[in-house]
């Protein structure tokens, strides 16, 4: 069996490759979202937490993108201003904040200047906002 299995990766070591690179980002991007600390958070529960506690939603995109369609009830501070906006932010310390970005990536990095801000129950759309729209979940347009 294990002599079956070593010609199949030499007779397919490039299929078997990418598999593992596969893998590897699999593995990387589940330990990126448990080693940040920071909550991720589906789509059908953030809209579970939108109608059931005090939770704002806070989207990172710039205002172009908010403005073509965002999460109903969320407010629009792009990720280059959120420093310059967190007296903003201030009255909103005891809510349950989600982020939202094009992809959580983008939006776990601004977790840890909100949390250095006293801002204790963060959370993270896991996949952004295309996850929310592959729901078919609401969206918000001006």
């Amino acid at each position: 069996m294990i002599k079956q299995i070593l010609q199949f990766i030499q007779n397919h070591w490039m299929l078997c490759s990418a598999g593992a690179v596969v893998l590897a980002l699999l593995i990387f991007e589940e330990l990126k979202s448990k080693l940040s600390g920071t909550p991720m958070i589906s789509a059908q529960a953030v809209a579970l937490l939108l109608n059931r506690e005090n939770t704002l939603v806070i989207d990172l995109r710039n205002q172009k993108a908010f403005t073509s369609g965002h999460i109903l009830g969320a407010i629009n501070i792009a990720r280059a201003d959120i420093e310059h906006n967190l007296k903003k932010l201030e009255s909103h310390k005891n809510k349950t904040l989600i982020l939202v970005d094009d992809n959580d990536s983008n939006a776990l990095a601004i977790v840890t200047k909100l949390q250095a801000q006293g801002f204790a129950k963060i959370q993270v759309l896991a996949g952004g906002l295309p996850s929310w729209k592959d729901a078919q979940l609401p969206l918000n347009k001006l």
